[in-house]
Order: structure tokens, then sequence, then C-alpha cells
């Protein structure tokens, strides 16, 4: 699905061809000129409202409406993160420096590229702005990178709602900003105000909104893929991976996964609370499989390794599916579960099967545990030094691949 991956050159050169395409509408729509940008505060042109907004919002409809249908997934698409300290700190600089100079750091560009006097003006004045940041930024650093941390979050995450909800919520707010940009236009008008539109422009809009309302509707109606949906478009390639056994990792690699602080890892135990709370692996997070099929999921970092278990493979099975199916998490499944992993450091099972063999138990946790330590057993996190040879030597495929750079461990240069 899309996004598609671009690299090398041809990424290169996709992105200066859609940066030439986002300049050349910005200077025909007429933003290059810092009195029609000017004029916005005014309310007697209105150029800026109905061309960002309009861009905004046939951004929103074709996402929205292709992750609807499943030709998109929107758990892949960058979505900046949310600080809201310096957003509106940040903000709130940048609408002084618009007001001020009459332009945004966008616009400015398109104006000093048709060699307008105050557009490069304006952009060494951002220049030397950014250079004045980065000198300040080690005494702003904590706060910029920490002042109202939210992650990747959005307003149907904070609504609880459907994306389609607020896709036609946010249309219906486009159209009333369009009415209110139309009626200041006439009360505050000038002899630069624009032309009114012509009859042939009017039925043009209609059109449009037409268009988009019923784009807006139907993503409401079709609704954004659930994890079932996501699981039943993706069930062919999910039983391959699964009978090839590629996802499923010998508790040997868990364990030096464990122990390999450059790279992140979230482990993940479906089962019930009882078997959780008598043994669970050191640092094994419990959730439910319906807490999987719900938001959960989108709190999962996309550089960290990801991996499922349960008392043996079946519900740790169906629980991989609901994360695997977004195509930003890296996913795997414990091989044998937990009771492959007390066979082999609880009773030094040595020849335990491996990773390419499937547990056949019903998912039942089959040790008799005297306690119910939790994770405070010592084989819940054995170190790999105080173990026998024929355990610390323990052969394995190894299945784990890292989809980003893993982090440096230490500083200095090296």
């Amino acid at each position: 699905m899309f996004p598609f991956e671009l690299t090398g050159m041809t990424n290169y050169l996709f992105t200066l061809f859609i940066g030439f395409l986002f300049g050349f509408v910005l200077e025909r729509a007429g933003f290059g000129y810092a009195r029609n940008l000017a004029a916005q505060f005014y309310l007697y042109d209105m150029r800026v409202l109905k061309v960002m907004f309009t861009a905004i919002i046939t951004a929103m409809l074709l996402v929205f409406a292709c992750s609807a249908i499943g030709i998109l997934d929107f758990d892949s698409v960058w979505v900046s993160p949310t600080y809201i300290g310096p957003a509106i700190i940040g903000g709130f600089v940048l609408g002084l420096g618009f007001i001020l100079g009459g332009y945004c750091p966008g616009t400015s560009i398109v104006s000093a590229s048709t060699f307008r006097i105050d557009g490069m003006f304006f952009v060494l004045g951002v220049a030397l702005g950014m250079f004045g940041f980065a000198l300040m930024s080690p005494a702003l650093y904590d706060f910029w990178y920490s002042g109202g941390f939210f992650g990747r979050i959005t307003l149907p995450d904070i609504l609880g709602v459907d994306a389609g909800v607020v896709v036609l919520a946010v249309f219906v707010m486009a159209i009333c900003a369009f009415a209110f940009a139309e009626l200041s236009e006439r009360l505050f008008q000038r002899e630069e105000s624009p032309a009114p539109p012509t009859p042939r422009v009017r039925m043009f809009r209609r059109g449009a909104i037409g268009v988009g309302l019923l784009i807006a509707v139907g993503t409401l109606a079709i609704g954004q893929p659930s994890a079932d949906r996501l699981m039943a478009q993706h069930q062919a390639e999910l039983k391959t991976r699964i009978a090839n056994r590629e996802i499923f990792i010998d508790p040997a690699e868990l364990l030096g996964l464990m122990y390999n602080k450059q790279v992140e890892r979230i482990l993940l135990d479906v089962r019930n609370e009882s078997d959780y709370t008598r043994f669970h692996i050191r640092d094994a997070r419990h959730v439910t499989l319906d807490q999987l099929k719900q938001n959960w999921v989108k709190e999962i970092p996309v550089e960290a390794i990801v991996v499922v278990m349960s008392n043996d493979e079946a519900l740790a099975t169906e629980a991989w599916k609901c994360v695997a199916v977004r195509e930003n998490i890296n996913a795997y499944v414990l091989a044998g579960g937990i009771n492959r992993w007390l066979d082999i450091y609880e009773n030094k099972q040595a020849d335990a099967p491996h990773s390419d063999q499937p547990a056949t138990g019903n998912d039942t946790l089959r040790h008799p545990l005297s306690e119910a330590l939790g994770s405070r057993f010592a084989f819940a996190r054995p170190e790999p030094r105080k173990l026998p040879k024929d355990l610390a030597d323990r052969k394995f495929a190894a299945k784990i691949k890292l989809k980003t750079a893993v982090r440096k461990e230490g500083g200095g240069c090296g």
C-alpha cells in the first residue's frame, strides 16, 4: 500500500519536483506579493485563507478516503509530533513575523525567487533567525523537545471517534470559513479587492463542494480500517509468514535482544492476568487482544522491535496479526511461548525445540511455579554469563531484521 518509498537520486528529484509545483502554485495564487498576504489581516482579500484551506481540505479528503478504502496506510504517513509549549510560542513568533513582514518563510522564498527585494530581505531575516536559534538551542533544548510532548496524536485520537467524523466536521467548518471570507470581502471592500467570482466560477465551486461533501460522507460511512479489516486484507500474506515460521524467534534470540542496549524493544504478554501475575519475562507488558485491536498499537514507536508472547503460540500469533498489519511495526512471536522459555531457563533443557518447531500445547501454563512472583524469578531475565555452557551457547536461526539503524552506545567520537 501507499505511501511508497523512494530512494537515491529518485527521492531527491521527486522532492525537487514537488517543491517546484508547490512554489509555482503559491506564486500563481499571488502569495509572492506581500500586499496580498497582508490584506488577510484587513479582511478585504482573503485569498490566503481560501487557498490554504482548499489545499488542507483536499489533502485531508484524499488521505482519509484512501485510508478508508484500503489503498493507503495512514499509520505509515508521518505526522509531526505534538509539542504544545513550543507550538504556542513558535506560532506566536511566526504570526508576529507574518504581520510585520507580510510573509511567512515559504512565501518569502517564493517572493525572493521572483527577485522581489522585500522577499529577499525577509529570507535573509529568516536565515539570521535560524542562526540565532541555533546559537541558543543548548539553552532551549529541554523545553523545545519536552514542552507538552504528546507524540503522534490526531484529532480522532483526542476525541476518540472515527476519523470520518472529524473529516466531515472539518469540511463543514471549511465551508463556513469560505462563507465568512466572502462576506468579509464584501463588507471591507477596497479598490484592490478581488473581483467577484463569475457565474462559471460559482458553478465550479458548487460542484467542488458537492464532490467534497460526497467524499467526506463516504469516508464516514466506510470508516477507517479496523484491525479485523486490515487482517482480512492481508490474510494471505500473514498466513504465508506464519507458515514459513519467519516471525517466530527462539528464546535465546530474545534473551540476546534483552541485553542489547542499542535496540529499543517492546515485549507484549497477551496471556490472562492470572498467568501474567504468576510469571512473566522481565519488562514484558500485559496487554489484551482487545487492547491491541484498538488504538494501543499506535503507541509503539517505529524503531522498536516488538515481541509478542503467550503460554504457547496460538494466542500470541493472533495478537501478532493485530500488530503486524501496521506496516511501520517490526513484530515477532516468541517461539514456543512462555512454556518453552521456562523449559530452557528454568528446567535447563538445552535440547528444547528451536524456533522452526511449532508449539503443540493448548496455550495453558504447564509449569507448576511454587509462587506468584511475576518477573522476580531469576529466570525471568537470566544472565548469560551465569548460565550453563550448553544454554549459553544455544544455537538459533536469527530471525530479527532491523528496519532502522541501531542507536550508538556511549558518547565521544566513536
